[in-house]
């Protein structure tokens, strides 16, 4: 179908990620990927096609993953505005999947390729505390943790360099830009929040796998650089829970090749 023919939007999705296999496509299991395309096709009559901007493990939460698709101007969903669209989503969608924005993307944009950093944030709850309502989106240890411990191993882990130790998808090119590591406490709770331009399957969650080892006193922030360096896996392969791990916002340089203004 000619560019012309089609116009493309870039929506902004929230998900529990509990009982999702993860956020690509799997053809025998549920997915977020899955799931938006069903809705979408459900409510256009169109066989739509969605890309996101980073692929979540089974059990990781989001609540700014980007996604993007397109459609005909000539189909069932050509009379649907953006946010009559939305609305008509969200009516359709599960209720552990919502679309929280919807707006024109210029053709051709790939929310993945174009993405300048990515955020996640990891909750953790220490010293027997326990938060019912969230237990789905937090890990809760009964360990106390060494806080200062913790930041001081997070400094190791910032800049550009080869992640692969902390990654299970380890072919091709494993160089990530990691420009934050935050450790932050308040109370009983514990919440590490990284920043990089691309991560590696499972990464995220092994960099929180070092920090737990550290405020538990079983790591000093000194070992950090040989888990980096050597040539297994960091920990043995070792990855914190994936109930903690929520990808929060995803952010673009503000060019025509990924704003537009609605249509």
């Amino acid at each position: 179908m000619p560019p012309e023919a089609r116009r493309c939007a870039r929506a902004v999705i929230e998900y529990d990620g509990t009982d999702f296999a993860g956020s690509q496509y799997q053809p025998n299991a549920r997915t977020v990927q899955g799931e938006l395309e069903k809705a979408l096709n459900r409510l256009t009559g169109e066989r739509v096609r969605i890309r996101l901007a980073g692929r979540t493990d089974a059990g990781v939460h989001a609540t700014g993953q980007v996604a993007a698709f397109c459609l005909s101007r000539r189909g069932r969903g050509a009379g649907y505005g953006w946010p009559e669209l939305q609305r008509r989503l969200n009516a359709v969608l599960p209720p552990d999947l919502a679309v929280r924005s919807l707006r024109t993307a210029p053709e051709g944009f790939d929310p993945r390729r174009y993405a300048r950093w990515r955020v996640y944030r990891y909750r953790i709850r220490m010293a027997g505390s326990r938060r019912p309502a969230e237990r789905h989106r937090t890990l809760e240890i009964d360990d106390r943790l060494d806080v200062a411990a913790m930041k001081a191993a997070a400094e190791k882990l910032h800049g550009e360099r080869d992640f692969g130790a902390l990654g299970s998808d380890t072919w091709g090119r494993t160089v990530r830009h990691v420009s934050q590591v935050r450790v932050v406490a308040r109370g009983a709770s514990v919440e590490v929040v990284v920043t990089a331009n691309a991560f590696l399957r499972r990464m995220v969650r092994s960099i929180v796998a070092i920090l737990l080892e550290a405020g538990r006193g079983n790591l000093a922030a000194d070992d950090v650089p040989a888990l980096l360096d050597g040539r297994r896996r960091a920990l043995d392969g070792r990855a914190a829970p994936a109930r903690g791990l929520t990808l929060e916002r995803v952010t673009y340089e503000p060019t025509a090749r990924t704003e537009e203004q609605e249509t």
